[in-house]
């Protein structure tokens, strides 16, 4: 019997949206197979309301609520994490594709010796082999492990399954490991991101800039527009590179990659490593001042321009259009 373990993610008290889109999809993968279960890891204090009616299918949440897990610690989530997956004899333990992801996958794949995948989706129920694009996109490649146990890194931009929310989900306590709070590293600086903005990753709009916004002051413009709209903050490497915006809202090939609803790209050339991470999106909108820029070809709208101009207006005709409402 296959038994899959899902690494549900919390931020603040708050489970990412990444995490339950991903309980589900392993529900579709179980569901392909015979005598295959899931079950469930949340390491630190969650408001586990928030999981009711989001979770699909049947199985075993444990939760490590303890509050010394409520900031995150390496040493200690992988070892709650290595713990479980061992006293339930898993076979294939999944992760979202987020940061904290990215830092505890590699580190558990030597522990536990089990092979590690990383791409968008399972390609094949029996094999456990993986889809992941490469060449900037341009293809995808199948990729098969050679161990039993696998851990798996799945981007949360892929497609949601058509599987029913609402399942039978139970929550078993874990007891916390022998550690103190002199044992987990010290907070030296706490960052905090503008409050009101969603993950980059998870939202479903997103204002994201390029070198074309001329500085950091130059994104301030982007910032009123995402917050009209509820929408996050994305950037270019070119702006990340220039000190421009923090490496957490990059997007593209050495980025996050993201498939929100709505995409404003201003002052984005449209460079293909960009457009790796992007490509999922809705509607793409585009503004920047060269009318050949490579962005264009990939936009649904399309607006040659000055972002300096273009953007002042446009969040003036959105205030007035909101008053409205």
């Amino acid at each position: 019997m296959n038994k899959f373990l899902v690494f549900l993610e919390q931020r603040e008290g708050v489970v990412k949206k990444a995490s339950l889109s991903l309980w589900n999809r392993v529900q579709e993968i179980a569901a392909l197979q015979n005598n295959a279960v899931v079950s469930g890891i949340l390491i630190g204090p969650a408001d586990i309301r928030q999981l009711d009616g989001a979770m699909a299918g049947d199985g075993v949440v444990y939760h490590a609520k303890d509050d010394r897990y409520r900031l995150y610690s390496q040493e200690y989530y992988t070892g709650v994490i290595e713990d479980t997956f061992k006293r339930e004899a898993c076979t294939a333990l999944f992760f979202a594709d987020t940061a904290m992801s990215r830092d505890l996958a590699p580190r558990l794949s030597v522990r536990l010796q089990a092979s590690l995948l990383s791409g968008s989706a399972v390609s094949d129920a029996d094999e456990g082999g993986v889809l992941r694009p490469v060449y900037s996109g341009s293809f995808l490649a199948s990729f098969v492990p050679k161990r039993h146990q696998c851990i798996f890194l799945l981007s949360s931009n892929a497609p949601l399954p058509a599987y029913s929310a609402g399942g039978n989900i139970r929550l078993i306590d874990v007891e916390p490991q022998n550690v103190s709070m002199e044992d987990i590293f010290p907070v030296v600086r706490q960052i905090v991101m503008r409050v009101g903005m969603p993950d980059v990753a998870e939202a479903r709009i997103i204002v994201a800039g390029g070198r074309g916004m001329g500085g950091a002051e130059g994104f301030a413009l982007l910032e009123q527009l995402a917050l009209l709209l509820g929408g996050a903050i994305g950037a270019s490497r070119a702006a990340v590179d220039e000190g421009w915006r923090p490496h957490a809202e990059q997007i593209g090939q050495t980025g996050k990659t993201v498939a929100p609803a709505l995409y404003f790209a201003c002052g984005i050339s449209g460079a293909v490593q960009h457009l790796a991470g992007m490509g999922s999106a809705g509607i793409v909108v585009a503004i920047n001042r060269d009318r050949h820029a490579p962005i264009f070809d990939v936009a649904d709208y399309g607006l040659a321009g000055d972002v300096h101009i273009v953007l002042p207006k446009l969040i003036d005709s959105l205030k007035e259009f909101l008053k409205k409402q």
